[in-house]
């Protein structure tokens, strides 16, 4: 493993969090006015993640009396793992119930995305294409789903990433097509054969699909099946059916009929008339860390099947992240996941395969140097925008890059943070079995300690 440290590279509640950030009733609090906080400095298309560390700097000694006290909340006794790495040499600082096995929640999705990068590679795009078959009767096109479900409906956007490829601009390319080909009128269906069933997972609940939380999973989406463009807008119950709509129109509007028809794969004789490309996968798992999005995040799993030769379904997706990890040399310890989002409370991670797995990617080049600076700053962006704001975390701010994870009985967080001596830490902090509804109250406490972290001085 090279030296090279990537720096910070710089959301309901109910059943789930799964944002990270709970709406309405919970978020009460007058606004925090802080100190202004510096920009985050890395995109996560750049070629390189950041700059490197000093390898020479101070590593922090005598921590577990800081975290002790930090982790001594009321209510959490037993309930939280913690541990501390140094990420220049791996070496273990502070360990705390940190072999025990815990839901995970929302941290999952660091998993999948170093998954993603290190299988599919940050540069890699996903296509959505129509495709043509004239073997009888009335022309059939299809529409074909490539694992893009950031499409917009309009014209596609280049400057997004939700939307960046657009079924507006695909109809209108169809369209012209279709024309030179004399063909006026078609039959029109979505190519959903990509991904295989089941497309919804046995350990979430229908319930989270119009709270925002979760969508059937397939290959063919606008803005991961959002009714609207907004962080917790209900999620649509037939994704494809929408899109499939909204390129109907498009089309209609650009002067073909369409008739609609079922569901279906591709004849084999068709031939692609236009397609449109996704963001890249950097910035498509920037969106998905950012806004803790669970449909891109197990779509996302669902490609790292595909790259597998696994079955990319809700029952082949989890299996293969991780069978794809520890081909990437990547130790995955005793992980159990049964999905790629963490949604489902039946993952099982210790906070010591969690810190070991974020250490390695912290310390690796290339496309798995990315994962760290994609993940939320706090104070800054994403699920910690409104973290790292109040007097007992604020130290933190600016410092701290890290997938944040919550559900009613759950709350995780886990990343690195920069010393005040700048040495970089790898950190991995879960506390389950919580009472329901208190995840809030132990998210101030992990933010507490992390900012003692940040704090820790060299003796």
């Amino acid at each position: 493993m090279t030296a090279g440290i990537v720096v910070l590279g710089l959301v309901g509640y109910g059943v789930a969090d799964a944002y990270d950030t709970v709406p309405g009733f919970l978020t009460t609090a007058p606004e925090q006015v802080i100190d202004p906080l510096p920009e985050p400095v890395a995109h996560a298309g750049s070629a390189s993640a950041g700059k490197r560390l000093d390898a020479d700097a101070p590593v922090p000694a005598n921590i577990a009396d800081r975290l002790d006290s930090a982790l001594a909340a009321k209510g959490l006794k037993g309930k939280v793992g913690a541990e501390v790495r140094d990420a220049v040499t791996g070496d273990v600082l502070y360990s705390e119930g940190a072999q025990r096995q815990r839901t995970p929640a929302s941290v999952t999705k660091a998993l999948t995305a170093a998954a993603a990068l290190g299988r599919l590679g940050a540069q890699s795009t996903f296509t959505t294409s129509a495709a043509l078959s004239q073997s009888g009767g009335t022309p059939t096109l299809s529409l074909v789903g490539g694992g893009d479900v950031l499409l917009g409906a309009g014209a596609s956007q280049p400057d997004q990433i939700s939307g960046r490829a657009g079924l507006g601009t695909l109809a209108a390319s169809t369209a012209a097509a279709l024309k030179d080909k004399g063909v006026d009128s078609v039959r029109l269906s979505a190519d959903l054969s990509r991904y295989a069933k089941p497309d919804f997972n046995a350990g979430w609940q229908r319930a989270d699909i119009a709270a925002g939380y979760i969508a059937p999973i397939g290959p063919l989406m606008i803005d991961a099946a959002r009714t609207r463009p907004v962080r917790n807008a209900p999620r649509e119950a037939d994704p494809a059916a929408v899109a499939l709509d909204a390129f109907a129109t498009a089309l209609e509007k650009q002067g073909i009929d369409v008739a609609q028809a079922k569901p279906a794969q591709a004849a084999q004789d068709s031939q692609t008339l236009a397609s449109v490309q996704s963001a890249p996968l950097a910035d498509v798992l920037r969106y998905a860390l950012l806004e803790s999005d669970n449909v891109v995040s197990e779509v996302m799993g669902h490609e790292v099947a595909i790259s597998m030769g696994a079955e990319p379904s809700e029952d082949g997706a989890p299996q293969a992240v991780l069978d794809a990890l520890a081909g990437m040399k990547l130790d995955t310890g005793s992980i159990s996941l049964k999905d790629t989002s963490g949604l489902n409370y039946g993952n099982r991670i210790s906070p010591h395969d969690l810190a070991g797995v974020l250490r390695q990617a912290a310390a690796a080049d290339g496309d798995l140097s990315l994962l760290v600076p994609n993940m939320p700053v706090g104070g800054l962006s994403g699920t910690l925008a409104d973290r790292f704001r109040d007097a007992g975390s604020k130290a933190a701010a600016g410092r701290v890059s890290a997938k944040t994870g919550t559900l009613s009985t759950v709350s995780s967080l886990a990343g690195t943070v920069l010393t005040d001596d700048g040495r970089l830490l790898v950190f991995a902090l879960m506390a389950d079995g919580l009472p329901a509804g208190s995840a809030q109250s132990a998210r101030a406490v992990l933010d507490r300690t992390v900012s003692s972290l940040s704090q820790c001085g060299c003796s």
